[in-house]
């Protein structure tokens, strides 16, 4: 494979480690317990202090539930890595951990060689991705790729720069409804509309700049969400929705052996020591 192939390949699958939760994370900053104030009012109706303690219900319950099945679209917009892809399976918080599969995807479209479909596993720290048989004869009979936490939250200014402003995403539900919960100006939309309709929508901006939206359903349990990030010319949107709440999955790590570290091969490749 060439390496202008490879700086593709290392750039997708970054995309695809960081929107799962390798990003480092925030403090919620939640404030005072919630009173369990219920998201169904008349649109209109609920003043931002209202609006707030709506989410911060929302929190609560997003927190004791721990993990729930999601369906996930990214699309980036600008930048060095615009494109988008779809991503299903098990999302969990606290610890953070996923399986989920990567589809609909135009950056592994791009890709020579690269699968249609494709496997992540986030557990202890790390987000393994699936990198298929083709590419797998690129690493050394090594099939999946490891991005280590601590590698993007410490800054690398190649890995920010190539992932479009991804490591901006942030995937605990419940810190970001803190974040929602605890910031200036939250504001409750009314009824959702069309498939929606059974929901309650909430518009904030969080403390770092980003712009969220929040589906809460009859019973508390955020349904859906929207954040928006900007990062220099790039935009980023994730809309996620969430269902089945606790579900569980097995987060288990490829063997050791099976893996090639996500860092050593992006600057590998970048620097010119991939195949001509």
């Amino acid at each position: 494979m060439s390496r202008s192939a490879w700086k593709r390949a290392v750039v997708a699958l970054a995309a695809a480690a960081l929107v799962t939760g390798v990003a480092g994370c925030q403090d919620a900053g939640t404030g005072t317990k919630s009173s369990g104030a219920s998201a169904t009012a008349k649109p209109g109706t609920q003043s931002p202090e209202q609006a707030a303690e709506a989410v911060r219900a929302a929190y609560t319950k997003a927190s004791g539930a721990k993990s729930a099945r999601v369906e996930m679209r990214l699309k980036v917009a600008g930048g060095t890595a615009p494109g988008s892809s779809t991503f299903t399976g098990v999302q969990a918080w606290g610890p953070q951990a996923a399986e989920l599969k990567v589809s609909d995807s135009s950056y592994l479209a791009d890709i020579p060689g690269a699968p249609v479909e494709t496997r992540m596993v986030t557990t202890g720290g790390a987000t393994y991705v699936d990198l298929g048989a083709d590419l797998t004869a690129q690493t050394g009979g090594k099939r999946w790729l490891k991005a280590q936490a601590e590698g993007v939250a410490a800054g690398d200014e190649l890995m920010l720069q190539l992932t479009g402003g991804l490591a901006a995403v942030n995937m605990d539900l419940p810190k970001e409804l803190g974040l929602l919960a605890g910031s200036s100006g939250v504001e409750h939309l009314g009824p959702a509309k069309g498939g929606d309709a059974e929901a309650e929508v909430y518009r904030g901006k969080l403390p770092d700049g980003r712009g969220m939206e929040v589906w809460i359903g009859p019973d508390g349990f955020p349904v859906k969400s929207v954040v928006r990030t900007e990062a220099g010319e790039s935009v980023t949107s994730l809309t996620t929705t969430y269902a089945d709440y606790g579900a569980d999955a097995g987060f288990r790590a490829p063997p050791a052996e099976d893996t090639v570290d996500f860092v050593e091969l992006l600057k590998k490749f970048l620097a010119g020591g991939g195949q001509a």
